[in-house]
C-alpha cells in the first residue's frame, strides 16, 4: 500500500524504477503473446511523450527560486506550506540577507524543495546605508537571488495600499528583465479567503455563495489598481493557506507553538484541518508562469508530487485501455483473452510500481482474481458477452469486433481505477472491489443507456 511518510526522494526513485520496469516487463512478456502486441505496448508505453517528459523531469529538475513580496502578517510563510502539503517553511535554518530580505530553503529531509526570497512590502523597509536607497538594495538582491516567479502577496480582508509595492515589482520587473535578458513573471496571490465573511466557514466546501461573491470582489479590486499602476502580471488568484497542524500522535498544536515542539515532531507535523482554497489552481499558474523547464519540473515535482502520480497512473490507464480495445478487435474469438489478462496484469503492476511495490506479473493477476474476475479478465464481464459477439462478424462482419472492443476498453479501464485505488491512494483490498464494483455498474447502465 502508498505510505503517505515515504519521502519524495524515494517517490521520485520509485517513479523511475516503473519507467525501467516498464520495458523489462514488456521485453519478458510470456511467448504467447504476439510480437506486434509486444511492439503496440512498447511504442505506447516507452514513446508516448507526455510519459516521457516526466521522466525527463525526474533527471533534470531543481528547487524553482521564488521571491515574495507581501506585508507583514499577509502570510507568507503559510501559503509555501499549504503550495507543499507540509509543514516546511521553517524546517531548514534561514539566514538574513539584510535586514529587509531573507532567504530560506524549503525542505523535505534532506531534499531541496524550494529556494525563497522573502521580503516585506517595499513601504515598509528602511535603508541601512545612506549611500544606496531600501529600494536600491532590494533590487540588487532579488536579481542576485535570480527568481523564476515574482508572488505578490495580498491580504482578502484588509485591503491595504499596494501602491508602492506595485511600483517597486514593476522596476523590479525592468530591471530584471534587463540584466537576466527574460521577463520575470509575476504571479498576484490574494491570501487569508478563509477569514472573508461570514468567517465561521473555513471549509471550503462549505463556502457559501456570499462569501464566494465577496471573495471575486477583492480580487477585482486588486486587479484594478494594478491595471491603473501599469504592473504586468501572469495572473491572480485568490486563496487560502489555512492548515491546522497536529503532532504525529494526534495532538493538534497552534501555529504559533510549532516551533516549541520537538525537531522529530515538527519534521512529522501532519494535516489535522484542510482549509486550502483554490492552491491547485494557483499551483496550475505558478507552473504555467515559470519559464525554465527544470524549474517548472521542480515545482511539479515538490508541490505536486502526489498528482504526478496520480497522473502517471491515469495516463497509463487510458494507454491500456486502448491497446485492450485495439485487441479485442481481432476476428478469433477467445484467442484474445489470454491476452487481455496479460495486458491488465502489466497495467496493475506498473501502477503497483509507482507506489514503491514490486510485484511480478503472477502477483498481479491475483489482484485481478481477487477483484470477482471471470476466468481471467479480471472485469466481471462476461466472457459469453466478451467471445459471442466475435461470432457476429460470421454473420454482420465488423459489428461484433466493435461491441467486443468497447467491453475489453470498459473492463480493463476499471480495472487499472480499482489498482489505483489500491496501490496509490491506499485504499484496502475491500474498498478496490467496491470501487470496482461502482465503476463496472456505471459502465453496464450506460451500455444499457445507448442500447
Amino acid at each position: 500500500m502508498s505510505d503517505e511518510n515515504i519521502k519524495i526522494e524515494q517517490r521520485l526513485a520509485n517513479m523511475k524504477k516503473f519507467y525501467t520496469k516498464a520495458g523489462e516487463i514488456i521485453d519478458n512478456l510470456p511467448d504467447a503473446i504476439p510480437e506486434k502486441t509486444r511492439t503496440m505496448l512498447k511504442d505506447a508505453v516507452l514513446g508516448d511523450k507526455e510519459l516521457k517528459q516526466l521522466m525527463d523531469g525526474i533527471d533534470s529538475h531543481r528547487p524553482p527560486r521564488i521571491f515574495l513580496i507581501g506585508r507583514t502578517g499577509v502570510g507568507k510563510s503559510s501559503l509555501i506550506n499549504a503550495i507543499c502539503g507540509s509543514y516546511v517553511a521553517k524546517v531548514s535554518d534561514t539566514h538574513s540577507c539584510t535586514e529587509r530580505t531573507q532567504t530560506y530553503k524549503c525542505m523535505d529531509g534532506d531534499r531541496v524543495l524550494m529556494e525563497i526570497c522573502d521580503t516585506r512590502g517595499i513601504a515598509e523597509s528602511e535603508s541601512i546605508n545612506s549611500e544606496i536607497s531600501a529600494e536600491e538594495m532590494l533590487i540588487n538582491e532579488i536579481n542576485e537571488f535570480s527568481p523564476d516567479v515574482a508572488i505578490m502577496m495580498l491580504n482578502c480582508t484588509h485591503r491595504d495600499d499596494v501602491d508602492d509595492d506595485v511600483e517597486f515589482l514593476k522596476k523590479l520587473a525592468k530591471s530584471y528583465a534587463e540584466i537576466n535578458s527574460v521577463r520575470l513573471p509575476v504571479v498576484v496571490v490574494i491570501n487569508k479567503c478563509d477569514e472573508m465573511a461570514p468567517s465561521r466557514f473555513k471549509d471550503p466546501k462549505e463556502y457559501p455563495t456570499n462569501k464566494i461573491d465577496k471573495i471575486k470582489e477583492v480580487v477585482q479590486y486588486y486587479k484594478g489598481i494594478i491595471i491603473k499602476n501599469g504592473l504586468k502580471i501572469d495572473d491572480i488568484i485568490a486563496v487560502s493557506s489555512l492548515i491546522d497542524w497536529k503532532t504525529p500522535d494526534g495532538v493538534e498544536v497552534d501555529v504559533e507553538n510549532i516551533d516549541n515542539l520537538p525537531e522529530n515532531d515538527i519534521a512529522n507535523l501532519e494535516i489535522a484541518f484542510d482549509g486550502r482554497y483554490q492552491i491547485e489552481e494557483l499551483e496550475n499558474i505558478l507552473e504555467n508562469a515559470i519559464q525554465d523547464f527544470e524549474a517548472q519540473m521542480g515545482l511539479r515535482m515538490a508541490a505536486r508530487l502526489t498528482e504526478v502520480v496520480h497522473r502517471l497512473a491515469k495516463h497509463l490507464n487510458r494507454i491500456f485501455s486502448g491497446i485492450a480495445g485495439t485487441i479485442a478487435l481481432t476476428p478469433i474469438p477467445v484467442s484474445d483473452i489470454y491476452i487481455l489478462l496479460v495486458l491488465q496484469a502489466v497495467l496493475v503492476s506498473l501502477i503497483a510500481s509507482l507506489s514503491g511495490r514490486d510485484i511480478s506479473l503472477d502477483t498481479a493477476k491475483e489482484f485481478i482474481f481477487s477483484m470477482g474476475g471471470v476466468a481471467g479478465l479480471g472485469y466481471g464481464f462476461k466472457i459469453a458477452a466478451q467471445q459471442a459477439v466475435k461470432f457476429l462478424n460470421t454473420v454482420w462482419p465488423g459489428i461484433g469486433s466493435a461491441v467486443s472492443s468497447a467491453i475489453a476498453a470498459a473492463g480493463t479501464s476499471t480495472m487499472g481505477s480499482a489498482a489505483i485505488a489500491y496501490y496509490i491512494d491506499g485504499k484496502t483490498i475491500e474498498y478496490a472491489k467496491e470501487k470496482f464494483e461502482s465503476i463496472k455498474k456505471q459502465v453496464h447502465n450506460k451500455e444499457n443507456e445507448e442500447e
